[in-house]
């Protein structure tokens, strides 16, 4: 278990303002920050070199499709393909970015890289057609989990991630429009080439394909390996 100091510094003289006499105004409110413990991580990435990538991959999603038969989890309709993309030559540069970024994704978290590894546990592609969508879920037994997005028509559904505090739901409180700090869900905006990685027991969601189009994404599991 990790010890902190309870020990607080004197907050006296951090702010001029006037306590409130009754209905508090921002006008006369200095926030106070808090510690933050427990927090939930989300890392949000462009790959710049996507526009070479994508297009490649996604023939050889098309081609896998047609020659594969579908795997059903949390897809709702659209097509889900093997788990196991991360083997296939033809994936490695990918993977080899993507594994960079989860590196230091957990190095921000404190890994620590002399008693454990990470390696990838799977990868898989997801295809949402017009009406398709994913239902919330989270992905077991992996510490990090990502998707990366390889074709976003306008309206094709953006990831939402739901509060893993779910407690909070019995008292439900205003939150400016906007913030995420205790919000019960949060939204990405996806486009092409963008990267996102998240705990994995984060659960998520993608929205239905409002487009015509054809939306085309990876996600992947990232496992850690080694002396806990």
């Amino acid at each position: 278990m990790t010890h902190f100091d309870s020990h607080l510094p004197d907050q006296a003289a951090a702010s001029t303002h006037p306590a409130p006499a009754s209905t508090p105004s921002s006008q006369v409110m200095t926030a106070l920050e808090p510690q933050l413990f427990y927090g939930t991580p989300v890392w949000v990435r462009t790959i710049t070199s996507h526009e070479a990538i994508n297009p490649p991959l996604i023939e050889t999603l098309k081609q896998l499709e047609a020659s594969t038969t579908p795997v059903r989890r949390s897809n709702v309709g659209g097509w889900h393909s093997e788990i196991n993309l991360q083997r296939r030559p033809d994936f490695a540069p990918l993977c080899r970015v993507i594994l960079q970024a989860v590196h230091r994704c957990a190095q921000s978290l404190d890994y620590d890289f002399d008693r454990g590894r990470l390696n990838f546990q799977s990868m898989w592609a997801n295809r949402n057609g017009q009406g398709d969508y994913n239902a919330s879920h989270v992905h077991p037994n992996a510490f990090l989990s990502g998707s990366y997005y390889l074709s976003v028509p306008p309206d094709s559904g953006n990831i939402e991630f739901s509060d893993p505090i779910r407690e909070r739901v019995m008292m439900p409180v205003p939150v400016k429009p906007g913030s995420s700090k205790i919000s019960k869900r949060i939204e990405f905006k996806c486009r092409n080439g963008m990267l996102v990685i998240f705990p994995s027991w984060l659960t998520h969601s993608v929205q239905p394909n409002r487009s015509t189009e054809m939306r085309y994404s990876l996600a992947f599991n990232i496992t850690s390996t080694g002396t806990r």
